[in-house]
């Protein structure tokens, strides 16, 4: 394998060919003389003996402009027959260049003060300085569609196969400028035995430089993916300008041909075809297709000091390795190990793990240093960090907890957390909650409880669990209080099947009686009071006027009103013999006769209700009409309800006269001013009460003393 010492490889396709050119000639030993002293001069060139094979000739004029070619004079541009011929000489000699970065950073200190240990000392310091290969592998793309172009693209990798960013692409402490190392670079001695012949230079294995190929052809591959987008953005444009001009070209040669020239359309044919031929033609004339080869890889040796030194504190250790590039003076730190980044302040966990200040943490209970991957995690009651050695694993959550708040479970054993774990609202007792049940009677806050199987009774009578229970009264059995009733007669609480609900009410089975008509359990039997027969409230009829309890046969149900009236208690109306109603209507307070609805009258002064025979044409009731003339003088203030404020307010303004009838006393006061007050008092009620107390007015005292 040949080392060759050119320096300066294309880079991109706009390199200035003038200084390639010049570049080429001037790396090989030709004697160059630039003719003129424009920036694109031509050259005259003498070639040395191995250029002059190479070429046919041993002197060459080279220009670089269309306008400067002449006889004997080549012209060098990107396809022509000149270039093309450096690019093979390159490929057959530009293999490999193996060169060697000078060191510029001699200084070790640096390496001393790269890492601050936070809480161990550093210990068995070795000092030691190597040689770091970079491999530049330079790959020549070719852009063939209608027109060529070509470019050189460099992929910059180290020994382990990470590719290093070059300038074009980003600026980082890892970007690579492949034209500044090269100009940097010196040759690397050849070394000699002891017979002083050359050996050969020490690279890695083959199999080793064929995997860092393969790798740096994929991004290439992938460098040439991405300019080809843009590549096919030109060509489309001028593929739709040529294809344009061919359909315009044959469809005016297609419409010139007359139909009586080309009876059979055998000419139309003919020109569509060779226009599809053409169209294809063009198609795939413009078709872009690539090609990516490898040119030339050069090796450069980078020098690297390591500093390779012992973390210790105590009880564990650990190695670590600081290196600084000699020719850039880039340090490289140790990486943390949870968060892979370089630090400079690090420490040493509990098992040896190195780790930035960030990524630190610190068991409550043992005080030990741990990182984030070993495992310190927070309590799930208290929330204090711990480790796997203080902590233990809650089977239920997955959490680990500190050993105040975890505990075996008294059920199942295994071991629960206390945020996993509840304590029995009736005996205290702390389990898991799995092993609970939901009391199903709410406590006195109206919250539910937990309650544990010890404690918890099942209701016969819902099914459901309770620590809150008592005893049926009558067969023994434990509800829970939610099933548990109070007899509404005798007070007992009986559970579910041994009382029954009548109206929304409780009562136990002892309490109930069977009716003889309906047979249905009930509270109570009623007895008729004409009959003697037992029944049910719901068998037998309750009178509304005397409130006792008759069988059907001896109650009435009055239609008008539907009211319940028993035998004794039914009435006729003295008028029209018919049916009335103690209730809705009162014996007249005058002739103390029943009456019904129709024959009901009221008085015009005093508004009470009496037979319609009572009740005089003049709209008065007998009493109202006499007591003008019958009435007795009386002293208002002593009768029992002068006291009532409305009786209060007309007593001591008029002269009063009292009548009565069988159910009123009524009392008409008069004064000189022939203005009248009436007071209507119902004697009959318990206690006896006035029910109107108003004044008359003038028109009605003088109806009243003509119709009187």
């Amino acid at each position: 394998m040949a080392i060759d010492t050119m320096t300066q490889p294309l880079q991109t396709e706009n390199i200035d060919l003038r200084q390639f050119t010049l570049a080429f000639f001037t790396c090989f030993g030709a004697d160059v003389q630039i003719q003129g002293r424009k920036k694109n001069s031509p050259l005259s060139v003498k070639l040395s003996p191995e250029l002059a094979e190479h070429f046919g000739q041993p002197h060459l004029e080279l220009c670089f402009q269309q306008a400067e070619q002449e006889i004997g004079r080549d012209l060098v541009a990107y396809g022509s027959r000149i270039f093309d011929r450096l690019l093979t000489y390159l490929d057959r000699h530009a293999a490999l260049t193996l060169q060697k970065l000078p060191s510029r950073f001699a200084s070790s200190q640096e390496l001393l003060h790269a890492v601050q240990p936070l809480n161990a000392s550093i210990t068995n310091l070795r000092m030691q300085e190597q040689l770091q290969l970079l491999f530049a592998f330079n790959w020549r793309i070719t852009y063939r569609a209608d027109d060529k172009r070509e470019e050189i693209y460099a992929v910059v990798m180290d020994e382990s196969g990470a590719r290093l960013p070059t300038v074009n692409e980003a600026v980082t402490a890892d970007t690579i400028d492949i034209n500044a190392l090269l100009a940097d670079a010196e040759p690397v001695p050849v070394e000699r035995n002891e017979d002083g012949q050359p050996l050969p230079a020490k690279l890695l294995p083959l199999t080793q430089l064929t995997r860092l190929a393969e790798s740096a052809r994929k991004y290439a591959i992938y460098h040439a993916d991405v300019r080809c987008v843009a590549h096919e953005a030109e060509i489309l444009p001028r593929l739709h300008k040529t294809l344009n001009r061919l359909t315009t070209y044959y469809q005016q040669q297609i419409e010139e041909v007359y139909d009586a020239h080309d009876p059979t359309g055998e000419k139309r044919q003919v020109l569509e075809s060779d226009l599809q031929r053409k169209i294809a033609e063009e198609v795939e004339n413009h078709r872009l297709r690539v090609q990516v080869d490898l040119i030339s890889y050069a090796a450069i040796q980078v020098p690297v000091a390591v500093a390779e030194m012992t973390l210790s504190d105590g009880k564990r250790e650990a190695t670590l390795r600081v290196r600084r590039n000699r020719y850039n003076g880039v340090m490289r730190r140790p990486r943390c190990y949870v968060c892979d980044q370089e630090t400079t302040a690090i420490a040493l966990d509990r098992n040896g793990h190195l780790i930035c200040d960030n990524c630190i943490a610190q068991c409550a209970t043992c005080q030990d240093v741990l990182c984030e991957r070993c495992g310190v995690a927070a309590c799930s009651v208290c929330g204090q960090q711990n480790c796997d050695s203080c902590g233990r694993l809650c089977w239920a959550c997955g959490e680990r907890a500190c050993a105040d708040h975890i505990n075996p479970c008294s059920v199942c054993g295994d071991d629960v957390c206390h945020a996993c774990q509840t304590k029995c609202a009736c005996c205290g007792v702390r389990q898991c909650r799995s092993h609970l049940r939901v009391d199903h009677v709410l406590a006195s806050g109206g919250q539910t409880a937990l309650i544990c199987a010890t404690c918890a009774v099942r209701c016969p009578g819902c099914h459901q669990y309770s620590a809150h229970t008592d005893v049926c009264s009558a067969s023994g059995q434990r509800f829970c209080r939610n099933c548990l009733v109070a007899c509404h007669t005798c007070g007992k609480h009986v559970g579910v099947g041994f009382y029954q609900t009548i109206a929304n009410v409780a009562y136990c089975l002892d309490c109930l009686q069977t009716c003889p008509v309906c047979q249905a359990a009930t509270p109570e039997v009623t007895q008729c009071q004409i009959c003697g027969a037992n029944c049910c409230p719901a068998c037998g009829e309750l009178c509304a006027f005397c409130q006792q309890p008759f069988c059907a046969q001896h109650a009435q149900h009055l239609k008008k009103c539907s009211h319940v009236i028993c035998q004794t208690d039914t009435v006729k109306c003295h008028i029209c013999q018919g049916e009335a109603c103690p209730v809705c209507n009162a014996a007249c307070g005058i002739c103390e006769n029943f009456f019904c609805a129709d024959h009901g009258g009221v008085c015009r002064r005093c508004g009470c209700t009496y037979c319609r025979e009572c009740v005089r044409i003049s709209g008065l009731c007998d009493t109202c009409a006499t007591v003008g003339r019958e009435g007795e003088p009386v002293a208002l203030e002593e009768e029992p309800w002068a006291a009532t404020p409305e009786v209060a307010a007309l007593a001591p303004h008029y002269r009063w006269l009292r009548t009565r009838n069988a159910r009123y006393r009524i009392y008409l006061g008069q004064n000189a001013l022939m203005s009248s007050a009436l007071i209507v008092v119902d004697q009959k009620a318990a206690p006896p009460q006035v029910i109107s107390a108003h004044k008359i007015g003038m028109v009605e005292t003088l109806r009243g003393k003509l119709w009187g």
